[in-house]
């Protein structure tokens, strides 16, 4: 490209589009608004939904690898559709001279392909697996984006034209090549053996440049037809695009030398996809130790690769210490060290340094599936107690996790003290120690603070704070031996489940991680990164169905975290991706907007939605409401305490509350918050021989907090004095039931149902949050977007080829989901971890689950889940119209009698609210059972 001088850029994009929206495509250059929509070259209406658009390109402005970038976007006025953003879409400028015309014609790439250039294809499904690269995927790419060089007399004869061909092919196995064959001479005339080759430009687009007479492209009696096709490493061909031909349309302009198809392959059918959902700690086999292990994710690999499926989906593995939930990590970045395989650990320690290599050095190589490792090394006392731990805790039904924790910790101290000087010095260890610098030495001097903090994890109280994170890693340091357990510990968690990754990605299958919503409160993450998050919020959810949530998670500060562009969430999908090809995101829809309670509210009620456009005080003196007090403050009557504490009315309301006389009374200042009266009236620091004073206490500040909740408003932050939101509960309190007569209380009805469902847009947070996490590592991503979803979040998800869940029992409309009416872009599943299993849903609500089974099956139910009905069940969603199908095992084992349990409520991972019997599910099955 010269160093100066303007072109004329022509695009045509053929798109139906609604009235009242219009077409715009937006990029880097100016010429296009710079990255700015609202700026951006805005395209014309013509015939048969094709959209006109032409500006003038600089030659002069910065254009690397002489590539203009832009996108097409569909705007209406309050929301806008974009093209599928993981491939970039350019019109090559190399070659071009002042006064050139180049024209494009494109077509719009729909957010679907977005899904097929993740990780989760391009590493996985269709990968290398052992396969070198090829030709097409090193040769020089600029034969396919530099307009003149293949020409000769290009300039000198008028007559022809440039052709530059340019299709995205999502899904195209490594080996595989793209070629196009055609009508036309240099498409080889239909001929396979005149084929055209495609270059691989990178991020799917394939290309190429050919020259053809302008008066073939002018010929209406000869059209130029061709077709894109994909043949094999051996140039089979595998098959060509669906329906008739393509033809090559004349550029309209008569100057233009420089005609630009880009186009995407149309494949015969969808894709569809199989997987099986397990937690890591739910697998059995025969060599994991009470608990499954990262090492046998290669065993259910093989077993995948039995069955045609391609896809494993776990739950989060990182560590939550003594904490069984997988949702309440200590750290996002750290592993859980219950997951470690110990053996195989010794195996390696004792070996490291040695000439014959350990267990995971061999494995990380030959990716074999045999995980016993070299004993050889190991002290046969040390193999003794292993052996021996494994066997007795796998005699348990469920999980013991602190017995098996505890296990592992006490057997990974011992191999610690005899190996770690020299796992110290080995150049793999101080290589991976050096690429974790970011949040390895700070978590190992959280968890070893943690240790000599007597169970204090308020960090706020501890002498040492992260900023003495270098003195703490120092050698001198007291707390030097235990940092370096954590790091040795981290190390071969990394090991194992990296190379149960990389065995997964070698026989095609692809491993789908769990982002959680939420880091602990107290966790190495806050502890590390105060500045990113809220600590006097907690994150929840409204009662709109069903009581209010508290998590007591803190807030994220998304306004300190788009300031530095996401940083630490790129951080931590990047970190992610070394094991994961794909990943889940918890509640979705806290990425747009956040239940948001004050911390002082356990309860969860007295939140509102952030962020939020609060109701006005205007708006409340517009329906005749003056007395705002009436709304914000706890409704509290006599009559109401007599009910609530009978001959004890009096008494609690000395103790908490003020008389303000006439029977209304208002709590203490001491007492005014639901943290307060916690704090007056403890149960869980009560010894057990106190049962009954338990008990009184917890009836106590049950009806305590219920008064405290008792309102309608709560004041805004920023201005309490003109700005409110709306409770979530309102309709449920006593204060609005006794608020004025029906017609006051109905318009009050009204401005709630606005503040919650109508003037609220989360569509930018949405958009930018959710952007940033899909730049941040190529996997797949899949949301959890149950629940009451505003319609912007789905609109969201969709442009930017982000998968959905659809449980046929939770319905986005109506009593059941309909598999075959899924969108493709969703996953489609009977069940999952929150939920009962589709036999023990047939056992808690029979009467339902027959409903169910006579809308989709047509005849009288069977009383229980017979193995049929599981089958017709899993069979209805391998139908289903989703991209991906992924059943728990659960669901899938019930299909073979021998493999059921004897108690299917005992199969649920976790029963939301309920703390006894949640993740503790283990098969009773090993994964070498199924394979047998």
């Amino acid at each position: 490209m010269g160093s100066g001088g303007k072109i004329t850029l022509i695009l045509r994009i053929h798109y139906y589009t609604d009235h009242g929206s219009y077409i715009c495509a937006v990029g880097p250059d100016p010429s296009f608004g710079s990255d700015n929509v609202s700026s951006a070259l805005k395209l014309s209406p013509g015939e048969s939904g094709y959209w006109h658009g032409s500006t003038t390109i600089s030659l002069s402005n910065s254009h690397p690898d002489d590539r203009l970038v832009y996108k097409y976007v569909v705007v209406w006025p309050h929301k806008k559709r974009y093209e599928a953003v993981q491939t970039v879409r350019y019109a090559s400028l190399k070659g071009l001279k002042d006064g050139d015309v180049l024209v494009s014609h494109d077509s719009f790439r729909a957010p679907n392909s977005n899904v097929f250039v993740t990780t989760c294809f391009t590493e996985a499904i269709f990968g290398p697996r052992g396969l070198p690269k090829l030709d097409s995927m090193l040769g020089d790419k600029s034969i396919a984006n530099d307009w003149r060089r293949n020409a000769r007399n290009f300039d000198k004869d008028p007559n022809l034209v440039a052709v530059r061909l340019v299709v995205l092919v999502p899904r195209l196995h490594h080996g595989h090549t793209v070629h196009v064959t055609g009508s036309h001479a240099v498409f080889g005339e239909w001929n396979p053996d005149h084929k055209v080759h495609l270059l691989n430009l990178g991020q799917h687009l394939y290309g190429a440049i050919v020259y053809i007479p302008r008066e073939h492209l002018r010929d209406k009696q000869s059209i130029v037809e061709y077709k894109y096709a994909i043949y094999d490493e051996k140039d089979n061909l595998i098959f060509r695009e669906k329906g008739t031909p393509r033809s090559l349309a004349h550029p309209e302009n008569t100057q233009c030398k420089f005609f630009n198809i880009d186009e995407t392959f149309e494949y015969v059918k969808p894709w569809k996809g199989t997987g099986v959902a397990i937690p890591v700690f739910s697998l059995r086999s025969e060599e994991s130790m009470g608990i499954g292990e990262f090492l046998d994710l290669q065993l259910l690999v093989k077993w995948c690769n039995t069955v045609g499926m391609h896809l494993i989906q776990v739950l989060p593995v990182n560590d939550t210490g003594l904490d069984p939930s997988p949702y309440s990590a200590n750290s996002v970045f750290a592993l859980h060290p219950i997951y470690l395989r110990i053996m195989e650990v010794a195996s390696r320690a004792y070996n490291e340094g040695k000439s014959n290599g350990g267990g995971l050095s061999r494995l990380m190589g030959g990716l074999r599936v045999n995980n016993s490792g070299d004993k050889s090394n190991i002290p046969q006392e040390l193999v003794d107690e292993i052996e021996t731990a494994t066997k007795k805790l796998n005699e348990y039904a469920e999980i013991e996790y602190e017995l098996v924790l505890e296990t592992k910790l006490n057997l990974l101290e011992k191999i610690y003290k005899e190996t770690w000087k020299e796992t110290s010095r080995s150049m793999e260890f101080r290589s991976w120690w050096s690429k974790n610098m970011d949040w390895l030495p700070a978590y190992a001097c959280w968890k070893s603070l943690l240790e000599t903090a007597e169970g204090e994890w308020d960090f706020t109280k501890w002498e040492k704070s992260v900023k003495d994170v270098p003195s703490m890693i120092d050698e001198r340091s007291p707390i030097y031996s235990r940092v370096c357990f954590f790091y040795f510990v981290q190390y071969h968690l990394h090991l194992q489940l990296k190379a149960s990754s990389d065995f997964a990605k070698q026989h095609g299958v692809a491993i789908k991680g769990d982002l959680p919503i939420g880091v602990a409160r107290y966790s190495s993450d806050t502890w590390t990164n105060p500045q990113d998050f809220l600590m006097d919020w907690s994150a929840g959810a409204p009662a709109f169905m069903g009581a209010a949530q508290n998590w007591d998670f803190p807030l994220y500060n998304w306004e300190v975290m788009a300031s530095n562009n996401y940083t630490w969430w790129r951080k931590r999908l990047s970190h992610m991706a070394q094991y994961f090809q794909a990943f889940r995101i918890d509640h979705v829809l806290g990425f747009f907007r956040i239940w948001a309670i004050p911390v002082h509210n356990w309860t969860g009620l007295l939140g509102h939605l952030e962020p939020c456009k609060p109701v006005h005080i205007s708006e409340l003196n517009a329906i005749g409401i003056h007395d705002i007090d009436r709304l914000t403050n706890p409704y509290i009557r006599w009559w109401m305490l007599e009910k609530s504490f009978g001959h004890r009315a009096r008494q609690i309301a000395d103790q908490f509350m003020v008389d303000k006389g006439s029977g209304v009374f208002e709590f203490k200042k001491e007492f005014s918050t639901v943290a307060s009266i916690g704090e007056a009236l403890p149960v869980s620091k009560l010894p057990i021989e106190q049962e009954d004073l338990r008990k009184d206490h917890e009836f106590l500040r049950n009806e305590l907090w219920a008064l405290i909740d008792n309102v309608i408003a709560v004041r805004s932050e920023k201005h309490p004095e003109s700005e409110f939101y709306l409770t979530c509960h309102m309709y449920h309190t006593t204060s609005y039931h006794h608020f004025g007569p029906q017609d006051a209380k109905d318009r009050l009805a009204g401005i709630w149902h606005n503040f919650f469902w109508e003037r609220q847009n989360w569509r930018k947070e949405g958009e930018a949050r959710l952007g940033a996490l899909q730049d941040a590592a190529k996997m797949m991503v899949c949301a959890e977007d149950l629940g009451a979803v505003p319609p912007e979040a789905y609109e969201v998800l969709d442009e930017l080829g982000i998968l959905g869940l659809r449980i046929q029992r939770w319905p986005q409309h109506g009593s059941f989901g309909f598999p075959n009416d899924y969108g493709y872009l969703t996953i489609a599943t009977p069940s999952c971890h929150d939920c009962s299993t589709v036999r023990g849903w047939w056992e808690e609500d029979r009467g339902r689950c027959h409903d169910y089974y006579r809308t989709f099956f047509g005849s009288d139910p069977p009383h229980s889940c017979e193995t049929w009905v599981s089958r017709k069940v899993v069979e209805s969603h391998l139908g289903s119209s989703s991209m991906w199908t992924v059943i728990p095992i659960q669901d899938l084992v019930d299909m073979e009698p021998s493999l059921r349990s004897e108690n299917p409520m005992k199969d649920a991972i976790n029963r939301p609210g309920e703390s006894d019997g949640c993740w503790k599910f283990r098969t009773k099955y090993t994964i070498e059972e199924l394979l047998s």
